[in-house]
């Protein structure tokens, strides 16, 4: 993996809870609670997806960023597409190999009016449940395109300021902050490295972490190994729960170590 943002360039370019296996309604709201950290999905949602796969946690998040068809994206009515000219529009940008790679998406984004680094293309991303950086499939591509409904590109273009506001909004872009991080990894890898997920927190976090300067410079300093799954998400839950002077930081609470020494440099630099 490249370091900088230029490595991100083509990448980018509850009710009541019955039925649990084991019977245990503690153990099933933790693993509610352990759902809703990994996908930023409701209570309600995470409980009917692990009752699904009989209350396994591993599978029930797998299924969820990897089958389009299981997403709870935004189901608000949106206009129907022409299947003719939502065709064109794909080809306009595929490679040869049926599928849009970095020079399309570059392309694409300059149709668009926008840098290939903007976080709203990890929006578009989302929404086509892209499964690898730097290229769009077919499928992924026609099926984003058909829950925005955008046929072609002026269409797309015209919903970047509501694709924009998600970033903003702290629920919505806490799933596509946890989307990015499947979104990034290459296949067998189960962690990030420190360096690419430091582009990603400047991405997507600066409107919504006050220590993010802090919490970059601890990382490049300090973490030498790569972020887990749950560092990435448990870090916006610091971001966006925990107040900005760390007075209501719980020591004792379960945060990843890693959180919980920046948590100490920061308090130890103030005193």
């Amino acid at each position: 993996q490249e370091s900088g943002l230029e490595c991100l360039a083509p990448a980018l370019a509850c009710g009541p809870l019955r039925g649990a296996a084991n019977g245990d309604a503690a153990l099933s709201r933790d693993k509610v609670a352990n759902f809703q950290t990994v996908t930023g999905a409701p209570a309600k949602l995470a409980a009917e997806f692990l009752k699904r796969y009989s209350w396994s946690l591993d599978q029930a998040v797998d299924t969820f960023f990897n089958d389009p068809s299981q997403s709870f994206i935004s189901r608000a009515p949106v206009r129907q597409v022409d299947a003719k000219k939502l065709d064109l529009f794909f080809r306009k940008y595929k490679a040869e190999d049926d599928g849009i790679g970095s020079e399309g998406i570059q392309a694409l984004c300059a149709d668009l009016g926008i840098s290939a680094l903007n976080p709203v293309t990890l929006v578009i991303a989302y929404y086509c449940h892209a499964e690898h950086m730097g290229i769009f499939t077919r499928e992924e591509f026609i099926g984003g395109m058909t829950k925005l409904g955008c046929e072609d590109p002026q269409a797309l273009r015209a919903k970047l300021p509501e694709l924009n506001a998600m970033l903003t909004d702290r629920t919505k872009c806490k799933e596509i902050y946890a989307f990015t991080f499947q979104f990034a990894l290459d296949q067998g890898q189960r962690c990030l490295p420190a360096d690419m997920c430091v582009e990603f927190w400047k991405l997507l976090l600066a409107q919504h972490f006050a220590l993010l300067d802090k919490w970059i410079a601890f990382v490049e300093e300090r973490v030498k190994n790569a972020i887990s799954k749950d560092t990435w998400m448990m870090l916006y839950d610091l971001a966006t729960q925990v107040k900005p002077d760390l007075s209501d930081y719980d020591m004792n609470g379960a945060w990843p170590v890693v959180i919980d020494e920046f948590v100490e440099s920061v308090r130890g630099s103030s005193v």
